[in-house]
């Protein structure tokens, strides 16, 4: 089957006219190319597919195509067309790279990962062959592929990359924001959703079924720029979340500055949401100020997303920090929750830049301590709401970030 869309005209002054298309066929979904272009060619046959398309048998009854108009700044006129064929074509993929060996983690260590990036399933410029590459050369040692509305990717990556732990993910890309997912194996409807209501219902679906919905950049730039990209729906607020992501790309962009501002603006008011880092990443490489995920190793991809979700991690651009944390009730690990009182925590670093320095934040209540090298550093704070940890690097800029131990208070007699 071949279907292809074009759609004219493609500019509106300095900015672009966006419509993209997703296939369904009678047993469900069948792909979606979200990216930039004014025409649009999708090939599905038994063992093939266009990148953001799922291969597969071409089964009998009525299919669909559905056009999404992301970004519409002009009149907009459009040909489809759908011709169906039994011609096998070749795959779609590259060969396997050669890829470096993926460190296995050791018991009792952390390991870094990336839940926030892109392949040329949707609008990225990478392959799954080169986003493997790229993860594995720079040390990580899990992944979730999130291409915009699309699962395409993930089959690709798993075979590719093995040795990388991996988690289902997608980003939710919507009209009214957009949503990282992880931890569930199919895609959800976002097609029905209004600026007013679904979000709350979809995102309570997630954590029914025990994945985790989070907010992705939401204060990134929102429509005509990135379509979508601010968070704006009414009925699930960043307060109403249990992650949100305050790293998103690389550090310098102003939206992640004001993002960690939200973030601990909703620790002040006393809720509980974890941060999280995505890089984002379209490719062709990585970039020095990409945050990443450090998390307590693990070979178990349910054990590593329970970790998430507890926010029993910290976000970094390297894995290079250590926490112990000794609470009233015993020792506290990041995200969990422990009595109120005078704590004990350390901090351990390694290979920090010179001019670096360690933040501890208690109940917004900011120490900075100069740091060398590589060395630790204990204190002994009051803790009565929160106690997370920064690393700053001489620039004023973020190396690293905490999640919080969290406390909490005796109940009144």
């Amino acid at each position: 089957m071949r279907i292809e869309f074009v759609f004219g005209p493609l500019h509106a002054g300095n900015l672009r006219n966006m419509v993209n298309l997703t296939v369904r066929d009678p047993l469900g979904f069948r792909g979606t190319g979200h990216r930039q272009g004014n025409r649009h060619i999708v090939e599905l046959g038994p063992a093939h597919a266009t990148p953001g398309y799922l291969a597969g048998p071409l089964q009998a009854g009525r299919w669909e195509v559905i056009l999404h108009t992301h970004l519409l700044l002009s009149d907009v006129r459009g040909e489809l067309r759908v011709d169906i064929d039994d011609h096998e074509r070749p795959p779609f993929e590259s060969g396997a790279p050669n890829l470096p060996a993926v460190r296995p983690p050791e018991p009792g260590s952390w390991m870094m990962g990336d839940l926030h990036c892109h392949t040329n399933h949707s609008d990225a410029r990478w392959t799954p062959a080169e986003l493997a590459l790229a993860a594995t050369e720079r040390g990580l040692q899990f992944l979730a592929v999130t291409d915009h509305n699309t699962t395409s990717a993930r089959e690709p990556l798993r075979a590719l990359a093995p040795g990388l732990l991996q988690l289902p993910g997608i980003e939710l890309t919507t009209y009214y924001g957009h949503a990282v997912i992880l931890g569930l194996p199919d895609l959800h409807d976002w097609t029905r959703l209004t600026i007013h209501r679904g979000m709350r219902e979809l995102a309570s679906h997630v954590a029914h079924e025990r994945g985790i919905a989070v907010i992705a950049h939401p204060l990134r730039a929102g429509d005509p720029i990135c379509t979508g990209c601010t968070w704006t729906y009414f009925d699930w607020r960043p307060a109403d979340t249990t992650h949100l992501e305050v790293w998103n790309g690389p550090w310098d962009g102003a939206h992640n500055t004001s993002a960690l501002e939200l973030w601990y603006s909703l620790l002040a008011s006393g809720h509980r949401v974890i941060a999280t880092a995505g890089t984002d990443a379209h490719g062709p490489a990585y970039h020095p100020q990409h945050g990443f995920t450090c998390t307590p190793a693990t070979n178990d991809a349910a054990t590593l997303l329970e970790q998430l979700r507890r926010g029993e991690t910290y976000l970094s651009r390297q894995s290079n920090l250590t926490f112990a944390v000794h609470t009233p009730a015993g020792p506290a690990g990041l995200g969990s929750c422990a009595p109120a009182g005078r704590w004990t925590a350390t901090v351990s670093w390694r290979d920090l830049l010179p001019g670096s320095t360690l933040h501890a934040v208690s109940d917004g209540r900011r120490e900075v301590i100069p740091v060398e090298h590589t060395g630790s550093h204990t204190l002994h704070p009051t803790v009565h709401r929160w106690l997370n940890f920064e690393v700053r690097l001489s620039d004023g800029s973020l190396h690293a970030l905490s999640n919080p131990v969290f406390a909490q208070q005796a109940p009144l007699a």
